[in-house]
């Protein structure tokens, strides 16, 4: 998530506002630049001009599905999860029973 800093530098009698972005997400926007060939404070500010024009919805339901689809996989593996914890008894009891089975063919 790009984080934006109230301080502000001068760049080319320009004065912007400093946005973090992760290294991630700053590589992908940094090629976008280059397809683009343009500079990457221009293609963030774009995005963000863009953003503003479409009064956030867009975005705003982009982010609720993609929130949407990341609790769907974190239940979905927590289903899983609780599935494997469910026949770890089972499993348990079978290991005792070969474990058991194979000390009698030693002792035997």
């Amino acid at each position: 998530m790009a984080i934006a800093h109230t301080d502000l530098y001068r760049h080319e009698n320009l004065v912007r506002k400093s946005i973090q972005i992760p290294s991630n997400q700053h590589k992908e926007l940094k090629e976008l630049a280059v397809e683009l060939d343009s500079s990457l404070g221009d293609v963030v500010e774009t995005i963000m001009d863009l953003m503003r024009q479409d009064n956030y919805e867009q975005l705003k339901s982009a982010i609720i599905q993609k929130r949407e689809r990341e609790l769907t996989s974190l239940n979905n593996s927590l289903d899983e999860a609780y599935a494997y914890l469910g026949s770890t008894p089972e499993t348990i009891e079978e290991a005792r029973f070969f474990f058991g089975a194979g000390l009698e063919g030693i002792f035997a």
